[in-house]
C-alpha cells in the first residue's frame, strides 16, 4: 500500500510501541518517510537539472493532489484514504489549477490591453 505523506499507520508491537524492521524509534527522530534521500541533482562542478514543462506540470499536479488528500483526511478526522477520497482531490487538483491558468490568462490579457502608466481607473483585482 502506498505510504502517502507518511500518514500510513504503522504495524505496532505487543507492548504498543511502533515497530520499524531494522530500526528503534528514538524521540525526535524523523521516521523512514519523513527522511530525505541525498540529492543527486546538483553534483559538485555540474549545473543543477530542471525537469522539462510537462514533467513540472504532473509533479506539480501530483503535489497539489497529495495536500488536497491529506487535508481531506484532516477535516474528516481519518487516517486512511479510499478511493473515493484520491479520486476527489485529484478532481479538486484540476480545478483548482484550471481555474490558476483562467487567473493567469485573464492577467496577461489585461496587462496587454493597458500598458502600465496609462490614464484610466485602476485595475482591482480579485482574490
Amino acid at each position: 500500500m502506498f505510504d502517502l505523506l507518511g500518514v500510513r499507520p504503522r504495524p505496532r508491537t505487543a507492548h504498543g510501541e511502533p515497530a520499524v524492521q531494522g530500526e528503534h524509534m528514538a524521540p525526535g527522530r524523523p521516521l523512514p518517510s519523513q527522511r530525505s534521500a541525498p540529492s543527486t541533482r546538483s553534483l559538485p562542478g555540474r549545473p543543477a537539472t530542471t525537469l522539462p514543462p510537462s514533467v513540472a506540470r504532473v509533479a506539480a499536479r501530483t503535489r497539489l493532489s497529495a495536500e488536497l488528500l491529506a487535508a481531506i483526511l484532516t477535516v474528516d478526522g481519518r487516517t486512511r484514504a479510499t478511493l473515493d477520497d484520491m479520486e476527489r482531490a485529484d478532481a479538486l487538483a484540476d480545478v483548482l489549477l484550471a481555474r490558476r491558468r483562467e487567473r493567469v490568462g485573464q492577467h496577461r490579457h489585461e496587462a496587454a490591453v493597458r500598458p502600465a502608466g496609462e490614464g484610466g481607473p485602476p485595475l482591482r483585482w480579485s482574490a
